[in-house]
């Protein structure tokens, strides 16, 4: 009986670690400092609309990190990059077949303006407000 139960929840156990929260890590983002208040914040991965969204929030956890409380983003690129990968197909004693599989991986790279209150002049976002919108929606601890 208690096989049974290991098999029937061992599949849940895997599945619950997808989704857009778990693509969330380290090995997906990377900032840059250009100096004097200026980031460069990139993140690789996930599906376009959500790597904007993941981009805008690790602005704004290196924003608070960083002591501030606004930034500004003063430079965006958007766009995907192509990644071949050789896979062995399994029927054939693992030679490496001739064309290989492409992975297209979106990126978002933001290049922000950190500042410790609200500019007087053009758009700024709250880092905090930022942050808790883009947890909440994507589920995000």
């Amino acid at each position: 009986m208690q096989f049974i139960h290991i098999c029937l929840f061992l599949p849940l156990i895997f599945l619950t670690g997808c989704g857009i929260g778990g693509l969330y890590g380290p090995s997906y983002y990377d900032e840059t400092d250009l100096g004097d208040g200026l980031k460069r914040v990139t993140f690789k991965g996930g599906e376009h609309p959500a790597t904007g969204d993941l981009c805008l929030l690790r602005c704004a956890e290196v924003t608070r990190e960083e002591g501030f409380a606004f930034f500004e983003v003063v430079d965006s690129e958007s766009g995907s990059s192509l990644r071949h990968t050789g896979v062995a197909y399994p029927f054939h004693r693992h030679y490496h077949l001739d064309e290989p599989f492409i992975d297209d991986i979106a990126f978002v790279t933001k290049t922000i303006r950190m500042n410790k209150k609200k500019p007087d002049n053009g758009f700024a976002y709250e880092a905090i407000e930022v942050e808790r919108s883009m947890r909440r929606k994507y589920e995000i601890k």
